[in-house]
């Protein structure tokens, strides 16, 4: 499948320039989007389907590659191979030869994994409800208006789509600001190959309902109750130090909603949120107000554009421009493991509702969004809405499940029902 029209190469955007930096034998920084349907695949239409949408998205056909100052990406032809699911997702991939996306499936789910450096949440959730329609398309032979997430294979393709959107936006005038390391909960660190996945369904009226009680939205809701189920497991720590520092969530922040971008590269951003537990115990509802109050003011144009700025301003410095890659790899690895997971206790990803067009609503019945393991922190959470129902994933490295479970205590105690799902003992 060539294309003459697509760069031989292209730079990684600004967020994406970290992520093969630390990369290890075992570590990637990857994260999986599923979709399941009403009937079970099959892998010929599946197969149709990915080379008809392959086309339609030109940043993700490229490869991973290490120049002499920076890595870049280097244009791939041909389509994925397509594979059974794993027991265990979100394995390792051999980025310098082969697309930074994989695509499985296994009965009837569909599941595409993702390289951080090529895209973020958004372009993930793209990718696969465009594979998802195209693959119902041929299927079912339906006819459908494309809309929203759902892009059209054969239409017209904007060069927006993959730019980088940090430079276009970023104003210059930037700062990084500093953070105080956060509390890491301890557990037994399972085998390189194994992430724990438990993924709870929730009814979004209910939660919606528990939100507007407390007058804050759902991310605010679920950041509180998560910062609130992480104090009860810090309060038991016996060494001091540990129990003195404060709990914060980094919340990935969708810049598409602050600037008219188009790109399916990369584009968020996040804030760190939380509480200074070394002044004592947070009643639920004093942490909810500290995480409303924090979040409007971080969560400002002015506010996320100088982090953004401070962040291009340090990929164009004239020196550091000039430090070998294989140097320059060392550095940024050590100061992405000082400076990155250091800082967050844990990661809510929300993704938000999303919607596909009506006449797919009945062959689509779950979505799923799960993060892959981080170097630092013991785990992640991610989730997605569809329909009435809100799929929340709590993905770790650690044998424990301890926060996973005060979570959906609390949860059903506040007479929110949750379904609980695990890849565990499969």
């Amino acid at each position: 499948m060539k294309d003459k029209k697509i760069p031989e190469w292209i730079k990684l955007d600004n967020a994406a320039n970290i992520y093969p930096s630390t990369l290890s034998k075992n570590y990637a920084a990857m994260f999986r989007m599923t979709v399941t349907l009403s009937e079970k695949i099959d892998e010929e239409i599946l197969e149709k389907a990915l080379k008809n949408v392959i086309t339609r998205f030109p940043s993700f056909r490229y490869r991973l590659k290490m120049g002499l100052f920076w890595y870049y990406f280097k244009k791939i032809d041909g389509i994925p191979e397509i594979g059974k699911d794993f027991k265990n997702p979100l394995l390792r991939m051999n980025l310098n030869k082969n697309f930074m996306f994989r695509v499985r499936y296994f009965d009837k789910r569909i599941a595409v994994e993702y390289f951080h450096a090529l895209t973020d949440g958004y372009g993930g959730m793209t990718f696969l409800l465009t594979l998802c329609a195209e693959y119902l398309k041929i299927q079912k032979q339906i006819k459908f208006e494309y809309k929203g997430m759902v892009l059209n294979p054969k239409g017209s393709i904007s060069k927006e789509e993959s730019k980088d959107s940090f430079n276009k936006y970023a104003k210059g005038l930037g700062s990084l600001e500093k953070e105080k390391p956060a509390y890491h909960q301890k557990g037994t660190i399972e085998k390189h190959h194994m992430i724990n996945i438990i993924t709870g369904i929730i009814p979004l009226t209910k939660l919606k309902e528990k939100s507007k009680e407390y007058n804050c939205t759902i991310t605010e809701f679920i950041v509180s109750l998560m910062i609130d189920s992480m104090q009860e497991i810090q309060e038991k720590e016996k060494v001091k130090e540990t129990k003195k520092k404060p709990i914060k969530i980094s919340v990935p922040i969708n810049l598409r909603k602050i600037y008219p971008s188009k790109t399916l590269r990369n584009f968020s951003s996040y804030v760190n949120v939380g509480i200074e537990t070394k002044y004592g115990h947070y009643s639920f509802l004093e942490i909810v107000n500290q995480i409303k109050s924090e979040m409007n003011l971080l969560i400002t144009e002015k506010r996320i554009n100088a982090k953004i700025s401070g962040n291009v301003n340090l990929t164009k410095n004239y020196f550091i421009r000039l430090i070998p890659m294989f140097i320059k790899k060392y550095i940024m690895s050590i100061a992405e493991k000082l400076m990155g997971d250091r800082y967050c206790t844990t990661t809510f990803s929300n993704i938000g509702l999303i919607e596909v067009p009506k006449e797919l609503e009945k062959y689509i019945k779950e979505l799923g969004f799960i993060i892959g393991k981080s170097r630092g922190k013991p785990g992640s959470v991610a989730c997605v809405s569809y329909k009435n129902n809100i799929y929340m994933s709590f993905s770790r490295k650690i044998k424990e499940s301890e926060f996973e479970r005060i979570f959906f205590t609390k949860l059903i105690e506040m007479g929110i029902p949750v379904e609980i799902e695990s890849n565990i003992g499969r």
